[in-house]
């Protein structure tokens, strides 16, 4: 399941610089993250057969990785010039945090005996977390 979450987040990355030349990247990270909101939800929902699970995988993989390769571009756009490496990383830094802390969470909620679905639908809250900050962001120039 991991080679095809990460051949989906290939994807995903690529499409996502490809169309950034003509649609706005916060646009594009939004809806990439409302999408992987909905599509590691229904990972969770289980599927009936390993390829169905696979392509499920990938579509998740795909707009999850998208969406945090333009967070990443809108990042960048959002300091100045002079700092705008030391801020990224602190950025980046503080988001691999999360991602840490991800695997922890998940842990604790199956140690609670919650189910793949639920456990699912709560990982997928940071997507929907990070869609509703950018829509509610005041765009900046480059958006």
């Amino acid at each position: 399941m991991l080679v095809w979450a990460n051949v989906g987040g290939l994807a995903g990355a690529l499409l996502l610089s490809v169309l950034s030349w003509k649609i706005g990247i916060r646009v594009q990270v939004i809806i990439a993250m409302l999408i992987s909101t909905a599509m590691v939800s229904f990972f969770g929902q289980g599927q009936s057969s390993l390829s169905g699970l696979a392509m499920i995988a990938a579509a998740a993989g795909f707009f999850t990785n998208a969406g945090v390769v333009g967070l990443y571009a809108l990042i960048a756009q959002s300091f100045p010039t002079a700092v705008r490496g030391g801020g990224t990383g602190i950025v980046i830094g503080a988001g691999r945090g999360g991602a840490a802390l991800g695997p922890i969470l998940a842990g604790f909620l199956f140690s609670l005996n919650f189910g793949l679905p639920m456990v699912a639908m709560t990982m997928s809250l940071g997507s929907l977390l990070a869609a509703v900050a950018l829509l509610l962001l005041r765009p900046g120039r480059s958006s």
